[in-house]
């Protein structure tokens, strides 16, 4: 059976994120949207629009940690006999997301932040914002969690799904493909316009791993599968994903020379680089664009093109 749609709204500059439901032969539902009174009354309503209560779901299906993605999964835990399924690696944020949280905002106020250059009520505002995301989900008890492989196989709606691990956007993302019927369900790996590489905060001890070049070899991953339908984890399913995967791959492609032009030019601080490729955004609002700059930075650094002159200030040259 084809996955049924249920929009949801987040309030984001996205304004929803869709959850996915079977119906048969047991009742799934893939992602459960972001812990708020809106979000949970829209998935009461998509539920029963297909003749499902809450209390109905046998299985929440999460493809990656981000909270517009498994915020309910606690409350659905709570008000039905649901098992919470998620890939081992994403497991952790669902049974121990406060520490994870606090993890990630200290990494981002002590080590990821300061170097680059920003002013501090920039630093500010990102910070309040991560405050904000981690209120916006509840844990599960690791008792009702299920965990399964990244590279796995997952039965809904009578059929095998493949279990793909995809990282660049979460290191934990998994995507679902149907071979027979050739449907993709992409999560945050494939939508229309290319989603932004998420920093996260490494293991300790440890180096960031660089998340955009992951994307663009998940995004060969993924041209390499037989898809006739994808269905996002934001927007509208769409059909030939070719010619969308190699759209979003020009224009980081574009992105990137831009970005080398301009240190070429330069305008090697994150600041000077941010105000001039964002400058169709009001200042406030290009920050939204830190961290798809991040990840061009950082396939100029891995092609050689540019150098880090200096790391705190980061100046490249």
């Amino acid at each position: 059976m084809e996955p049924q749609r249920i929009e949801l709204p987040i309030g984001w500059a996205m304004g929803t994120v869709n959850a996915y439901l079977f119906t048969r032969p047991e009742v799934v539902l893939v992602d459960a949207g972001l812990k708020s009174e809106a979000c949970w009354n829209a998935l009461v309503d998509g539920l029963a629009a297909h003749g499902v209560a809450v209390t109905d779901v046998e299985r929440v299906v999460i493809t990656h940690a981000h909270v517009d993605h498994f915020g309910l999964a606690g409350l659905l835990a709570a008000e039905s006999d649901a098992t919470i399924w998620i890939s081992d690696l994403g497991a952790p944020w669902l049974t121990d997301m406060d520490a994870l949280w606090a993890a990630r905002v200290a990494y981002y106020r002590d080590e990821l932040l300061p170097p680059l250059g920003l002013p501090p009520e920039a630093n500010e505002m990102i910070l309040a914002g991560m405050a904000g995301l981690a209120a916006q989900a509840d844990p599960v008890p690791p008792e009702r969690v299920v965990t399964f492989r990244p590279d796995g196989v997952l039965q809904m709606g009578g059929q095998a799904w493949n279990v793909i691990h995809t990282p660049g956007h979460a290191s934990m993302q998994t995507v679902f493909h149907q071979p027979e019927t050739r449907q993709l369900l992409s999560a945050d790996m494939l939508l229309a316009v290319a989603p932004t590489p998420v920093i996260e905060h490494p293991p300790p001890g440890q180096r960031r791993r660089p998340n955009l070049p992951l994307f663009l070899r998940s995004l060969d991953v993924v041209a390499a599968l037989d898809v006739a339908t994808v269905y996002p984890g934001h927007g509208r399913p769409f059909g030939d994903h070719h010619r969308v995967i190699e759209r979003q791959r020009q224009r980081m492609a574009q992105r990137r020379d831009h970005c080398l032009e301009l240190i070429r030019a330069g305008r090697g601080t994150i600041p000077e680089l941010l105000d001039a490729m964002y400058a169709h955004q009001p200042p406030a609002g290009r920050l939204a664009g830190l961290w798809m700059l991040i990840g061009y930075l950082d396939l100029l650094l891995a092609d050689g093109l540019v150098r880090l002159e200096s790391e705190n200030p980061q100046i490249y040259r």
